[in-house]
């Protein structure tokens, strides 16, 4: 047991790597950013073994987040399970993100970016997500 323990931890990941941060640019528009009101929520996949996603439920966890025109980075704790998720797939075909909204306070995103400890895949959303919505971005791409 022991011996397979420590070879878990030895083990060099692979792919895109681990979750470092989640971030949301709120469109810069009147009534584009959200209150107390409303949740977001983020699902990640991209896992090769295991636990095949993650996710973070309102993530901003009731904080003065998602104003008009500005980027929120939400790390750390406030990634719950995606805290040090590998994302172990190398491919932008195999990597899926879908972004959730919950409330009465409607929230417009630009974009959401995942950042791991080598890189950041960015995916574009520029919906409005009024209600109960979720929506997987397709238009994504790796900087770093």
């Amino acid at each position: 047991l022991f011996s397979s323990v420590v070879g878990k931890h030895l083990a060099k990941d692979t792919g895109y790597g681990r979750v470092q941060s989640i971030d949301f640019m709120t469109s810069d528009c009147k009534d584009c950013g959200m209150t107390l009101l409303g949740q977001v929520s983020v699902k990640i996949c991209g896992a090769l073994e295991g636990q095949p996603c993650c996710a973070v439920v309102n993530i901003a966890g009731f904080d003065q987040s998602f104003h008009e025109g500005s980027v929120d980075s939400f790390g750390g704790a406030k990634l719950q399970e995606c805290q040090n998720f590998n994302i172990g797939i190398n491919s932008l075909e195999s990597f899926d993100v879908t972004v959730y909204h919950q409330g009465m306070d409607d929230v417009r995103l630009d974009w959401v970016q995942v950042v791991t400890e080598s890189l950041a895949i960015k995916c574009n959303i520029g919906i409005l997500m009024e209600d109960t919505t979720s929506f997987k971005p397709t238009d994504c791409d790796i900087r770093g």
